[in-house]
């Protein structure tokens, strides 16, 4: 069953963001589409292709026992209980590293039910090259210990998800130098569940079957999971601004007694970029990724409008302009 947000519409995944948590290129996935019926995704008004929860199951399937030698044409017809079949019986030596990635996951848990589940996975685990290394309680017992290991995926079980979800598990990332993450979760926000995926973070609602968990961790995307910027470390980027409001009127205001018109355009590009820059400050965000552009762009804006200060300043001096 598809989750859905507290405004009853189901939670749904645009295909960039499929592709970054299965592992299919965007173009594959259209070809596969087309050709073999892996998935129906339904459609936006604009006509673009949106994935539920199952959609992103089934494709990670797929991806994995694609990546094992299967045949996609042969996986295409099989339902989900039926890839789980036989990505069980899918032995070590036909799995094929993906592309770019390590020969074995060392994977760390967070969660007792979890860890006490995946006691049974082992033969599950071996066969996609996952390990299940380390296990913790819970994420104070993995941060006390998050120096003396070195986790590829974090595997992290929660009973809810809310809007704090995601830098929840980007902090535990940072803490432990893992690059790739797989929630379980019972009940989620529909925000958390699009902020988690848009992140490339892939989230399974329990009950989950074990070869659908250590599908997951094989095929988690690799990289920086799109970790929200640090607003503290970025306004370090931005010099502060040089002149008032009032003292850009002034300088605007002296200007036509001169020849040279710079000083009064100069001020007017100064005032949009100031503007520009409150404006992606406080530009409402829909997700981490939304958050991470609207900050650089802040932050360019800042610098673009300290530069244009700098040249106001010379072009002052150089007129004789009295800007204090």
């Amino acid at each position: 069953m598809t989750t859905t947000q507290n405004t009853g519409a189901p939670v749904v995944y645009p295909i960039g963001v499929v592709s970054r948590l299965t592992g299919i290129r965007p173009t594959t996935l259209r070809i596969w589409e087309r050709r073999y019926g892996l998935v129906r995704p339904s459609r936006s008004e604009g006509k673009s292709r949106l994935y539920n929860e199952g959609d992103v199951r089934r494709l990670t399937l797929i991806k994995t026992l694609v990546d094992a030698g299967h045949p996609v044409s042969l996986l295409a017809p099989l339902s989900i209980e039926q890839l789980r079949i036989r990505l069980e019986g899918t032995t070590a030596r036909t799995i094929k590293p993906r592309s770019g990635g390590i020969s074995v996951a060392n994977v760390a848990t967070v969660g007792s039910s979890l860890a006490e589940r995946l006691k049974g996975a082992d033969h599950i685990a071996a066969a996609q090259n996952v390990a299940f290394g380390s296990c913790f309680g819970s994420e104070a017992d993995l941060l006390e210990e998050a120096d003396s290991i070195s986790p590829d995926v974090l595997a992290l079980e929660y009973a809810t998800l809310h809007h704090e979800a995601l830098p929840k598990v980007q902090s535990l990332l940072k803490a432990t130098g893992a690059t790739r993450a797989v929630v379980i979760y019972s009940i989620a926000a529909g925000q958390a569940l699009q902020d988690l995926g848009s992140a490339g973070v892939i989230c399974l609602r329990a009950p989950v079957p074990l070869a659908d968990i250590v599908s997951a961790c094989r095929s988690a995307p690799r990289g920086d999971p799109s970790i929200a910027p640090d607003k503290a470390a970025l306004s370090e980027q931005v010099p502060p601004r040089r002149f008032s409001p009032e003292q850009l009127a002034r300088i605007s205001a002296r200007a036509p007694t001169i020849a040279c018109e710079c000083p009064s355009h100069l001020v007017d590009l100064i005032n949009s970029m100031a503007a520009f820059e409150t404006y992606s400050r406080e530009c409402e965000h829909r997700n981490s990724e939304d958050a991470h552009i609207h900050a650089f762009l802040g932050v360019t804006a800042g610098r673009s409008r300290a530069m244009l200060e700098t040249a106001l300043e010379r072009v002052a001096e150089f007129e004789g302009i009295d800007i204090s």
